[in-house]
């Protein structure tokens, strides 16, 4: 059921989206947040993914003191289904993506806004606080000093892949966000928001940086698909098989592969060291069977590519050289790497119990 409040007198600037499940304790904040943003003319769409505890109530609430409120319900889908749900009543000129769990420094939309406007960019990339239960607060990854501004390359845009993969980090132009379709992946499971922001980032033909502060995300709560480690994890394989067909879609496939390989495998090692130990083995299966002979490419270059291949990091060849053990790659290409990394411990004691 939708549930819209007056029409606003003027078009609004910019359309907040708020995925909302069982956030009770922290809901509050994060709306006290949003209505108090500087910038006064926006759409705050919330999106009730089947609550169960009073997270609709307080919605309720707020929505009926304030005509900025558009609320969606739906039966709990996860979070990538209720952030698709409200693409088709966004209305601003830029959309921003936000957790109900968190909470917005009050300037974010307003100069976020401002930056986009200055460089006619498709999007923009922001910085973030981690809060910690302690409280404690840690900056996101600071952007590289050399990275350009609006027109990036794809070796300049690898910087803006990992650890920024995150709905939060960016803000969007509404009509390129609507017209190349970059939605979420659906379904409860984790790591739904990497597909958009992969298309996001290879499509867009100006991005810019806003390199301040202005979103403070709440890390280790309890109940966050992040923090709760179960067979669910295993969707990272599909995952990155979804943004390999993406890529492969939009023609972005040639210029991206390397990265795409590296990020496979950083993926799937992280995964594995977060799944209990009966978990384990069958991931292990998993990640044998999803690696494919053009994962095998990218780290071992045909003589034609020459000096333009740019080998992926040296962990991720450790990788390699482990599963190569398997007979899935020519250990002749690996003999002059050394396993010093923990992935090389990893995969020794692991992967190779496998035969």
């Amino acid at each position: 059921m939708m549930i819209r409040r007056e029409p606003m007198t003027a078009a609004p600037k910019v359309s907040i989206i708020l995925p909302v499940y069982n956030v009770e304790p922290y809901l509050r904040q994060c709306l006290d947040s949003v209505v108090n943003q500087t910038e006064k003319n926006i759409q705050i769409i919330c999106v009730n993914d089947g609550s169960t505890d009073g997270s609709r109530t307080i919605l309720q609430e707020y929505a009926d003191r304030d005509t900025r409120f558009e609320i969606v319900d739906q039966e709990n889908q996860g979070a990538g289904s209720a952030r698709n749900a409200a693409y088709p009543f966004i209305k601003g000129a830029y959309t921003y993506f936000a957790d109900p769990d968190d909470w917005l420094n009050i300037e974010l939309c307003e100069k976020a806004s401002r930056r986009i406007e200055e460089t006619g960019a498709d999007l923009i990339y922001i910085q973030a606080l981690r809060e910690y239960p302690t409280g404690k607060n840690r900056p996101t990854r600071k952007f590289k000093e050399n990275l350009p501004d609006i027109r990036l390359t794809p070796e300049h845009r690898i910087d803006l892949f990992r650890p920024r993969e995150v709905p939060w980090l960016k803000f969007w132009n509404s009509e390129f966000l609507l017209k190349h379709q970059i939605r979420f992946s659906e379904g409860k499971r984790p790591y739904e928001d990497m597909l958009q922001s992969w298309k996001g980032c290879v499509l867009a033909d100006r991005i810019a940086i806003l390199d301040e502060h202005l979103y403070h995300y709440r890390n280790f709560r309890p109940g966050s698909y992040q923090n709760v480690v179960n067979q669910s994890h295993f969707a990272i394989v599909d995952t990155m098989n979804e943004i390999e067909t993406m890529l492969k879609e939009t023609g972005k496939y040639a210029a991206y592969r390397n990265l795409l390989v590296k990020s496979k495998l950083t993926r799937f090692r992280q995964t594995y060291f977060k799944l209990p130990e009966n978990l384990r083995p069958a991931f292990r299966e998993l990640v044998l069977n999803a690696l494919s002979e053009d994962d095998r490419c990218a780290l071992c270059p045909s003589q034609d590519e020459g000096a333009n291949y740019r080998p992926a990091h040296r962990i991720d060849r450790c990788f390699y050289k482990m599963l190569e053990r398997h007979g899935i790659f020519d250990k002749t290409l690996f003999r002059s790497f050394s396993i010093l990394s923990r992935l090389g411990q990893f995969l020794k004691h692991n992967f190779l119990r496998l035969k």
